[in-house]
């Protein structure tokens, strides 16, 4: 295939390969650094984050209170589809991490595939008929098929489905995990996340399909902190810039001195900066959001404003009064991780009927976590989420 495969090491400005290096660091430190106790929960909320801009980007205007709740409540057929959506964009990811893509073969057919089967899991068919013109004619998608005709999107027109499979096979070759080495696995997360998109090999869903796969890939890089962060919040926070670095990327070649493939490598840089420059945004936003000093004097304000029963949230909801002493157990919890009741009494110095009480109270507002006899664990609410992780949404 004559495209540039990325933006290697050799050719990248120095500025650049700083970028990137400096990336990988505060993803290390962030990955290291993040309480045990805290890890499960927080990439539990970033699934969510990354579902609601992920799909914020294709017109999906779910509200981030609907999003958070979104799991607490059983899927149904009955849900609005943008809800919908939401849920299984977001069970796609747990899936996903219960059994990864191995990282040799994260760029083959059957991955890909998969990832776009994996967002479509319990879609009602109703919901899979995609308007192919403008004369409303629809076919039926079907989840991990690979498209037979030929499609427009805006002003691209991908390569015709005859095509498809060679660039798809030029895809896999070309950005295998275990041929690549140094800083050029990120750089070549930003060139294969563009080029899935411009390849364009499904009918409908190519968008969510291939943030899901830049998720997977930059996991497989050896970014060994990612899901604690995501990238698609970047993306999503400025949709224009995001599709304006894509389209940049679109361009064909401006002559001698733009590359040799049939697209520019100059508007590859430019995507490939936009591409670096976001994820470093976020990896920064979160390492500062899960600072150890700055969180805990978070907490303290929410239980102190629980306390007053002062606590109102963006969606009118106002929680009921909560005892102070519910902040040494989640603060104890985040810090030295799961504990028993018995162990939760002997700290709190109270009476048993008293901790009882504190404890279901906290359970049943999704603080803590506790099954059966198994130790009290850490959980993120709903409600505390907005002043725990400001910003988020």
């Amino acid at each position: 295939m004559a495209l540039t495969p990325f933006i290697s090491q050799d050719k990248a400005p120095h500025g650049l390969r700083e970028e990137v290096v400096e990336l990988m660091q505060l993803d290390a430190t962030l990955d290291a650094n993040i309480p045990q106790s805290l890890r499960l929960p927080m990439i539990d909320l970033v699934r969510q984050v990354n579902s609601f801009y992920s799909n914020k980007i294709e017109g999906n205007l779910t509200p981030p209170a609907d999003v958070l709740r979104a799991q607490e409540n059983p899927a149904s057929e009955n849900a609005a589809e943008d809800l919908l959506e939401i849920k299984q964009h977001i069970e796609a990811q747990r899936r996903l991490a219960a059994e990864p893509i191995d990282q040799v073969a994260i760029c083959s057919r059957e991955s890909i595939a998969r990832i776009h089967r994996e967002f479509y899991q319990g879609i009602p068919v109703e919901n899979l008929h995609i308007k192919i013109n403008a004369d409303g004619e629809t076919v039926l998608l079907v989840p991990g098929e690979f498209r037979t005709r030929g499609v427009r999107v805006g002003q691209h027109t991908p390569p015709s489905a005859e095509a498809m499979g060679s660039y798809l096979d030029w895809f896999e070759r070309t950005y295998r995990l275990d041929r690549l080495h140094g800083v050029s696995p990120i750089l070549a997360a930003a060139a294969a996340h563009h080029r899935l998109m411009w390849i364009h090999p499904f009918l409908d869903g190519n968008g969510r399909t291939g943030r899901l796969f830049t998720d997977q890939y930059l996991r497989a890089a050896g970014l060994a902190g990612y899901g604690l962060w995501a990238i698609s919040r970047g993306f999503g926070r400025d949709v224009q810039a995001y599709y304006g670095a894509l389209a940049v990327a679109d361009h064909v070649r401006r002559g001698d001195f733009d590359g040799r493939g049939e697209l520019s490598d100059s508007g590859l840089l430019k995507f490939t900066e936009y591409f670096i420059a976001t994820a470093l945004e976020q990896v920064r936003y979160f390492s500062s959001l899960l600072e150890p000093r700055m969180l805990s004097q978070r907490i303290d304000n929410y239980f102190e404003m629980r306390k007053q029963g002062a606590l109102s949230t963006t969606t009118g909801m106002e929680p009921s009064v909560l005892r102070i002493e519910a902040r040494d157990v989640y603060q104890s919890l985040l810090n030295f991780g799961p504990m028993k009741r018995s162990e939760i009494r002997a700290m709190l110095s109270m009476s048993e009927s008293v901790v009882h009480n504190l404890l279901n109270q906290m359970v049943d507002e999704g603080l803590i976590y506790q099954e059966g006899c198994k130790p009290v664990s850490l959980r993120l609410s709903s409600h505390s989420i907005e002043f725990l992780f400001p910003g988020l949404f």
